[in-house]
């Protein structure tokens, strides 16, 4: 991370954007590229230290192709300073500043730029929204104006698709969006040959948790729970609140006997955690590699079948 005060965080994490939303951005950036008679406007979104085209306009001569990247620090990339900066960049002509001398639009003659930075809810980066064109143009403040509502109106998007899978609670995704993300994970590991691990973890005794000390200290102990489990956590791992005490992780790339060292590290954090001055928690494992052409259903019956036997044993376990 960059410590200059002007620079923000380019901490991102991964959403999935519906078929629907893909739709009614692309008539956002349609009508942007219209209205605004510019080469290309376009929607970049950041990913693992990359930043790619995730919408284009419908225009004659974008050069711009979905699923084009680029790495995003360091590339020179108008987007960069956008998202470096958190703010709107307006450059009416790069070919009169040396400072955009290696920004790669400028191999397609894009020398004007407006965009602004799109945030998810919780203040991470999505990416940008921006248009260019290979000629001069100030661009009119009734036009910036649009442009940042046409933001506004994504980042609306993108708070409504967050609250609908997201748990309140803890702030990881819902039960909704497990069995979505699990059947593209799995989707994936197909394609690429890969392994994908999934954990089912509970909190022992939690029951007597809420009996002893009350339903909000409970509460104290899920969302602390939570907040252990995704900073001790892989990036790639993907963590969903099931409801109740009841978690899971889908770890891709990873095999049985990886994920369950994984496991067994997280359940010596989680033990060795003071909660509150008198309580402390225990948590059991399930785990289980999904096997190729194997149901969700069938593959999470596995999981849940693994913690069952760790919670039979007395808990405080990982199990495969």
């Amino acid at each position: 991370m960059n410590n200059n005060d002007d620079t923000e965080s380019t901490k991102t994490y991964h959403i999935d954007i519906p078929d629907n939303l893909i739709k009614e951005w692309q008539s956002i950036v349609d009508l942007i590229a219209r209205i605004a008679r510019v080469r290309a406007a376009l929607i970049m979104r950041v990913q693992n230290g990359e930043i790619e085209v995730f919408i284009a306009s419908n225009t004659k001569n974008n050069p711009y192709k979905l699923g084009n990247k680029e790495n995003l620090i360091d590339s020179g990339l108008y987007c960069e300073t956008v998202i470096k900066k958190g703010k709107m960049l307006l450059v009416p002509n790069a070919s009169k500043s040396d400072k955009w001398r290696n920004n790669p639009d400028m191999k397609y003659n894009m020398v004007c730029y407006l965009g602004f930075p799109i945030r998810l809810p919780n203040g991470d980066f999505f990416g940008t929204i921006c248009m260019l064109d290979d000629k001069e143009n100030n661009f009119s403040q009734d036009m910036k104006d649009f442009m940042e509502k046409m933001r506004n109106l994504i980042e609306s998007y993108l708070n409504l698709l967050h609250l609908s899978i997201t748990d309140q609670l803890t702030g990881l995704y819902n039960r909704t969006y497990l069995d979505i993300k699990a059947s593209k994970e799995i989707k994936k590991a197909n394609f690429n040959q890969k392994t994908i691990t999934a954990l089912l973890l509970d909190i022992d005794h939690f029951k007597k948790i809420n009996d002893t000390f009350g339903h909000q200290i409970g509460d104290e102990v899920l969302k602390n729970f939570a907040e252990i489990m995704t900073s001790f956590l892989r990036n790639r791992d993907i963590t969903f609140r099931l409801g109740g005490d009841e978690f899971i992780v889908l770890m891709p790339d990873t095999s049985i006997n990886d994920a369950v060292m994984e496991a067994d590290n997280l359940r010596l954090k989680v033990e060795g955690i003071q909660i509150r001055p008198d309580l402390k928690i225990t948590i059991s494992i399930g785990a289980a590699e999904w096997k190729c052409g194997e149901s969700l259903d069938s593959w999470f019956m596995r999981v849940d079948k693994a913690l069952y036997k760790g919670k039979h044993a007395g808990g405080n376990r990982v199990m495969s």
